[in-house]
């Protein structure tokens, strides 16, 4: 437990939380609970929150803007090499040629998506262009436009095209096209023009093991995916962001800032997501008024819920957890973000305050209540919290300890060091992400436990999730050649391949 004025304070309960509710002309907007756990400063309507994913959303406006001031000239359907010009490769013939404004906003290009390059970072000297370039190592996963597959990569990509087509970069693009017509005065973009620990912001909490602690800055430094997560917003900024949403696409000044049949191919279904994404949901009723997700939109999912269809996205960005919701046939809009702990209690929070509220603006009467509102969601869902994979460390040293070290390098992703500390353990250095391998059972396989500033994502509560870690592919020495990583209990699906670099070892 950590303190708040003297005071016990759970890693179960949300640090600060900013709360906006539009209907129609009529917002609503408040703060709750803390920005700063140390002084004591409360979370106001004006606040900065780190709203991660739901920056997506601006992203594609912002394109869509481009696309309606082009006059024709672009399209959802333009490919992408008309655009970024004829060196601008993928891997894949098809994707490289063929591959749409709309296919990356639709997360259907089939490319790999994985978190552990953005947890260890990239250098502030690679630019956004160059970026794009080193895509082309990008493997795929699936073909392309066969299944909807969630990638910030891709919302990454679409900013370098945001900045092609309109001659500026993405943050400048961002405050002239949208926050300055909208008056969104406040908001900004993490590392940019803010950092996590101005005192506009509400300072970021994350749960390590038992305790709940200030996490480190740098980390929210996302450079160069911004585009896809860095939009900094208040509670004042965001009901006006769901208003202009609401009106499609209309200023509070009444100025249309781009074609109604633009801003509703954004936030209409374009696509069905994928059946591991729905597959929790469709089993059966989860609760007493279900919510269902079927489709994404340009940044923007769609569900249903108590028979109306709503628009929406999260967001999380280790501490600060992100929900935006629209009802669009009644002009409804609610936005909820915290600031830590970043765990499920975050997301809980963010049900509970958007069913009572949904059900009170739809004139329902509210299934969450006082009475049963502490223990949700039980009764009507018991599930555990994440599970650890700490059964397959086995307790000994790794045997030949010689054979792992080395660098292990991907051509998009960085390099990868694994060396040997002074008691001759190994130790894995990869930018922000550092830690030390751990036994296994498998041959080649380690796992790896994390240390730093990013070590509260594999420590919640007393288990320890690891990162697996395997080598293969051994010389005539024992020596591995290949690195192969993956994080699937921090939700990652795709395996990065790493190979060694031969210059490490001298014969």
């Amino acid at each position: 437990m950590s303190s708040v004025r003297g005071q016990p304070y759970p890693v179960s309960w949300v640090v600060g939380l900013s709360l906006a509710v539009v209907k129609g002309n009529e917002t609503w907007t408040r703060g709750f609970g803390l920005a700063d756990k140390g002084s004591g400063r409360p979370v106001t309507s004006s606040t900065l929150f780190g709203i991660a994913s739901l920056s997506k959303a601006f992203t594609a406006t912002l394109l869509g803007i481009l696309i309606d001031e082009s006059k024709g000239k672009y399209t959802w359907q333009t490919p992408l090499k008309d655009i970024l010009g004829r060196d601008f490769q993928l891997v894949d013939w098809f994707l490289s040629n063929q591959g749409t404004i709309k296919d990356i906003l639709l997360h259907r290009t089939g490319l790999f998506n994985t978190n552990v390059p953005q947890y260890a970072g990239f250098p502030d000297t690679l630019t956004r262009k160059e970026f794009t370039s080193q895509l082309r190592y990008l493997p795929m996963a699936t073909s392309p436009r066969d299944a909807w597959s969630y990638n910030n990569w891709m919302y990454a990509l679409a900013g370098r095209v945001a900045e092609v087509m309109g001659k500026a970069s993405w943050e400048e693009l961002l405050q002239t096209r949208i926050y300055q017509p909208l008056q969104m005065t406040d908001s900004r973009v993490l590392g940019h023009d803010v950092q996590v620990t101005d005192n506009k912001m509400a300072l970021p909490y994350v749960q390590l093991g038992n305790d709940l602690v200030l996490s480190d800055s740098s980390m929210y430094r996302i450079w160069p995916e911004e585009p896809a997560g860095a939009v900094a917003s208040t509670a004042d900024d965001m009901a006006r962001w769901m208003s202009f949403n609401l009106q499609g696409g209309v200023t509070s000044q009444g100025v249309p800032l781009l074609d109604k049949k633009i801003i509703q191919d954004i936030l209409s279904p374009q696509i069905i997501v994928s059946p591991a994404f729905l597959k929790p949901k469709i089993k059966r009723p989860q609760f007493p008024a279900t919510f269902n997700s079927f489709g994404y939109g340009f940044g923007w999912f769609s569900a249903s819920y108590r028979g109306y269809q709503v628009t929406w996205h999260s967001g999380g960005i280790y501490s600060y957890i992100s929900y935006v919701t629209l009802i669009r046939d009644l002009n409804i809009g609610i936005y909820i973000s915290t600031n830590g702990p970043g765990n499920s209690s975050s997301s809980v929070t963010y049900n509970e305050v958007f069913y009572y509220i949904a059900d009170l603006l739809l004139g329902e009467e509210p299934w969450l209540t006082t009475a049963n509102a502490c223990q949700f969601p039980r009764p009507w869902n018991n599930a555990t919290s994440q599970a650890s994979n700490n059964s397959v460390i086995v307790p000994g040293t790794i045997e030949n300890p010689q054979f792992y070290e080395g660098d292990y390098n991907n051509k998009l992703f960085g390099d990868i060091k694994i060396s040997r500390n002074g008691s001759g353990e190994l130790v894995v250095d990869y930018g922000r992400l550092t830690g030390m391998l751990r036994k296994t059972s498998g041959s080649g396989v380690l796992m790896m436990e994390v240390f730093g500033p990013m070590r509260f994502l594999t420590r919640r509560g007393d288990d320890t999730i690891y990162i697996n870690m395997t080598f293969t592919d051994p010389d005539r020495r024992g020596r591995y050649q290949e690195l192969h990583v993956s994080a699937p209990d921090l939700g990652d699906t795709d395996i990065l391949l790493y190979e060694r670099n031969s210059k490490y070892w001298e014969e």
